[in-house]
């Protein structure tokens, strides 16, 4: 697991740590790191995360059956994502949170 600097994160954990709390609400939310923390590798990633949670949401909201089950697995990964963001480790969320950055 990687980390970020001690610095960044002191800098910028309130902001990314309430944003990352209230996507689990309101997903749309993923851009406030970029807007309040623009030089933060923190901020960058934790709002990367929030965007491939926010397109999850809306892929699993256009499949009938199987996308309110994997709705449930998105909720659980942004809760994750939250998680993760407090302790201030680099880990993305399961499945996509590594592989695929958006926001760089």
């Amino acid at each position: 697991m990687n980390t970020f600097s001690q610095e960044d994160i002191a800098q910028n954990k309130s902001i990314v740590l309430l944003t990352a709390i209230l996507q689990i609400f309101v997903p749309i939310l993923f851009f406030l790191p970029l807007v309040c923390c623009k030089d933060s590798e923190y901020g960058k990633f934790y709002a990367n995360q929030g965007l491939l949670l926010l397109i999850s949401g809306i892929v699993c909201a256009i499949i009938p059956f199987i996308g309110w089950i994997a709705s449930i697995a998105v909720l659980v990964f942004a809760i994750m994502n939250a998680v993760n963001a407090n302790k201030g480790v680099k880990q993305g969320i399961p499945l996509i949170g590594d592989k695929i950055t958006l926001i760089k």
